[in-house]
């Protein structure tokens, strides 16, 4: 994302793409939890925006929100959060990529998009400054959905998955220190920071990858 500084329209975009969809994302998953009480009283570890996420997404273009706390959780709900969080990025990748629309941009241009490079700021098919905000805002909550989708804590199906599925106790030892003792958490930032022999970081071309190809189907 701070790569993006050199074209503020984007950036603000991005920026307003994680907070909003990170956040509204986190609000519905405590809503799940424990009723719209639970948001109008939040308790201590129910922060909206995850600290960790916000350093994936600064200098990867791409985070999380907080993870529920899966000790407290049944089966049902663990899942029900992957859920909250696909649908609310997708709706919201949905309005920012309509909004480009709106504003001039033509559906053809999805077929050119590159994932990544909007997350890094540069951009070829968005002429003016509300294009390219809107287009930052659709593609941020599409890679934020798609990321929530990598089985790896503390991304939500990485914690569902390693929450429920594990029986052996070296299996629940190894979900033990991915979720409780965020080594889930340093493998993602290495996984989305670190370049690869000299390309992008392999997460961020995996997201870029699926995210070009739901561009392309649009």
């Amino acid at each position: 994302m701070l790569y993006a500084l050199r074209q503020p329209a984007t950036f603000l975009g991005l920026v307003l793409g994680f907070v909003v969809g990170c956040g509204l994302r986190a609000a519905l998953q405590q809503a799940v939890i424990g009723g719209l009480r639970s948001i109008r009283r939040p308790h201590q570890h129910s922060l909206w925006l995850d600290p960790y996420g916000l350093v994936g997404a600064l200098i990867g273009g791409v985070g999380w929100a907080p993870r529920p706390t899966v000790s407290r959780f049944k089966s049902r709900q663990v899942w029900t959060m992957v859920v909250v969080a696909v649908v609310v990025h997708a709706a919201l990748a949905a309005v920012g990529l309509g909004l480009y629309l709106v504003a001039g941009g033509v559906r053809e241009a999805f077929d050119f998009v590159s994932t990544i490079t909007v997350l890094h700021g540069t951009q070829f098919v968005a002429g003016d400054f509300l294009q390219r905000l809107a287009l930052g805002f659709g593609i941020e909550n599409l890679a934020c959905g798609i990321l929530a989708l990598f089985p790896i804590p503390p991304l939500e199906l990485g914690v569902a998955l390693w929450s429920t599925l594990p029986k052996t106790p070296s299996s629940r030892r190894l979900a033990y220190r991915l979720l409780e003792e965020h080594w889930g958490i340093l493998v993602v930032l290495v996984l989305l920071v670190l370049p690869l022999a000299g390309e992008f970081p392999l997460l961020l071309k995996l997201v870029g990858s699926i995210g070009d190809r739901i561009l392309g189907a649009l």
